[in-house]
């Protein structure tokens, strides 16, 4: 009974004040909590909100019927597009919109997606927002994303196996490679996915003392990762996009973030290697990797962007969306 009423507690209080940004899906691993507001702070302690609508998305004012006057333009990434260290009105895809007036900005950005599970999170959608562009936001470590079948800090996902020349879908979330960055009990993900006392022991008590021992272990599955094999995956990932979208009707717009570290010394191999690919499919791309030369563009330790790099990013990306949709 003490149990249960320690799970209720739980639950209830960090409905209220901790409201979890996603919830386990099992066709795409994971997807944003709808209807959810939530306060969150950045390396340097400023504080930002992140709230999500009915649709699970954040930042997107608009509604499903087209308006005629304006373009529609869907912007699919990971992180980097959900944006969660900066307000909303400072995701560079609210800039783009402001910078656009002509278009309207949806963002569908979920955080630790892989370029295949934007593609599949975008498919259902298609018919009712019938885009007229699809911005896809590709960061240097989609390339490895493809092929995990995990992600550990949120959960299992469909990914892709490459086999000789072959490149197979992995539809269904593989639990068992999860299973691994979990708190050993039995049911361990069904607790995982439906209990607050679990969830908060596995984080408050289980993560710090094996955090470290598992960080390495997934840093050493996706260094084993061969680079051709994950030239492979994104090659197939973007012709899948590309068909899926040329059959909708829409056009297909490449856009890379670089790394840190590459924006500061450059060049970015994976962006040379995205170019090449795209002007042999005959899709217009851009790196933003000349945008995001300024440190002010990045946090000194979280990866993501700064306020300021959102708004490089802008500059750089909107005449390529415009020159996007006038071809």
């Amino acid at each position: 009974m003490a149990v249960l009423l320690l799970e209720l507690v739980l639950r209830i209080g960090s409905g209220l004040m901790f409201p979890a940004l996603y919830e386990l899906d099992t066709k795409l691993g994971w997807v944003h909590t709808p209807s959810v507001s939530r306060t969150l702070a950045d390396e340097d302690g400023r504080v930002i909100t992140f709230a999500t609508d009915a649709r699970g998305l954040r930042a997107t004012l608009h509604v499903e019927p087209r308006n005629a006057a304006r373009k529609r333009v869907l912007f699919v990434g990971d992180s980097f597009t959900q944006g969660s260290q900066v307000e909303a009105d400072e995701l560079f895809t609210r800039r783009v919109e402001r910078a656009l007036p002509e278009i309207e900005a949806w963002n569908l950005g979920v955080g630790g997606y892989s370029t295949l599970q934007e593609l599949r999170a975008l498919q259902p959608r298609l018919a009712t927002l019938a885009p007229d562009l699809v911005v896809l936001v590709v960061f240097e470590n989609d390339f490895v994303d493809n092929l995990m079948p995990y992600f550990s800090g949120l959960g299992p996902r469909p990914h892709l196996v490459v086999r000789g020349a072959e490149v197979v879908e992995i539809t269904s979330p593989d639990v068992e490679a999860f299973r691994r960055f979990l708190m050993p009990t039995p049911g361990a993900f069904w607790c995982y996915e439906h209990l607050a006392l679990y969830r908060t022991l596995h984080k408050n008590l289980f993560l710090p003392a094996a955090g470290d021992r598992l960080a390495a272990l997934e840093h050493a599955e996706r260094a084993a990762v061969p680079l051709a094999q994950q030239h492979q995956a994104m090659q197939w990932s973007l012709t899948q996009f590309q068909q899926v979208l040329t059959s909708a009707g829409a056009r297909l717009l490449v856009a890379a973030i670089p790394t840190h570290e590459a924006a500061a010394v450059g060049p970015a191999a994976s962006h040379v290697w995205l170019a090449d690919h795209c002007r042999s499919a005959a899709l217009p791309f851009v790196s933003l990797l000349e945008a995001l030369r300024d440190p002010q563009c990045y946090f000194r330790n979280d990866i993501h962007l700064t306020a300021a790099g959102h708004a490089a990013v802008a500059s750089a990306l909107a005449p390529a969306v415009a020159a996007a949709l006038r071809h």
